[in-house]
């Protein structure tokens, strides 16, 4: 666990130190998201070659399912609220 930490910690100063080279940021920002494709693959297979998982779906999904309805209904309510907060006091009235 330290070492993921100090790593992260260590990455955070290489990219602020390097945070001006314009030319590494187009590079990691390309390959972060080959990165995050690669990792989803990987998590995906993990997930299908398991037969615990599997076997679990039926109910295990209906929980998973019904929590990311309840948290997209609520970062919509959320965001509703705070527009219509941030509008009344800077916009037109």
């Amino acid at each position: 666990m330290f070492k993921i930490l100090i790593l992260l910690l260590a990455s955070a100063g290489a990219g602020y130190l390097l945070r001006r080279n314009s030319g590494l940021r187009n590079v990691l920002a390309r390959s972060t998201s080959v990165t995050i494709f690669i990792l989803l693959f990987i998590f995906g297979l993990s997930i299908g070659s398991n037969e615990s998982i599997l076997s679990n779906i039926p109910k295990d999904g209906l929980k998973a399912g019904a929590i990311a309805l309840l948290g997209v209904a609520g970062s919509i309510a959320a965001t509703t609220v705070c527009v219509r907060l941030t509008r009344r006091k800077g916009g037109a009235k």
